[in-house]
């Protein structure tokens, strides 16, 4: 572990350097990977070179979709929480969480039946932050709002 993990909440706002402020992001223990809102993702060829091209965020709580190139980036097999496989994009994205700033992986995907935008795992975590589940700097219920639910569905809606 690093000399001075910083101590975040089960979600937090995030800043996607040179991208986006205050993005709302659920930190996940439980994933192993970071994913992250994208659409519109296509490779296309630039001078010879395949370039990846999206369009980050455009999400209900995050709704402004900010364009995003790179020539850096994979296609990899990715497990989702229903156990299904599915192929997507990883790229690499300069990010910061509290004090820290630094270039992590997130895999490109649909995300806009997701309450938050950005999901932050383990992968990004590691030997950077504690995660106290009692802390949240997102009011859950206001994102809900922002999304069109209307409604509290879960014990974490309630506290």
């Amino acid at each position: 572990m690093t000399a001075y993990p910083a101590i975040i909440g089960r979600a937090e706002n995030i800043d996607i350097v040179g991208v986006a402020l205050g993005v709302p992001a659920k930190i996940d223990t439980g994933a192993f990977r970071s994913a992250i809102h994208a659409q519109k993702i296509k490779v296309v060829k630039r001078d010879g070179v395949e370039t990846l091209t999206c369009e980050l965020l455009g999400h209900p709580v995050s709704p402004v979709p900010r364009p995003f190139e790179t020539t850096e980036f994979s296609e990899l097999p990715v497990k989702n929480s229903t156990g299904d496989v599915d192929l997507r994009y990883e790229v690499k994205i300069k990010i910061k969480i509290g004090p820290k700033i630094f270039l992590t992986s997130f895999s490109l995907s649909d995300r806009s039946n997701n309450i938050y935008p950005v999901l932050i795992g383990r992968k990004a975590l590691k030997e950077r932050f504690l995660v106290d589940v009692g802390k949240s700097s997102i009011n859950r219920l206001e994102l809900k709002r922002l999304k069109g639910v209307t409604s509290a569905e879960d014990e974490e809606d309630l506290e």
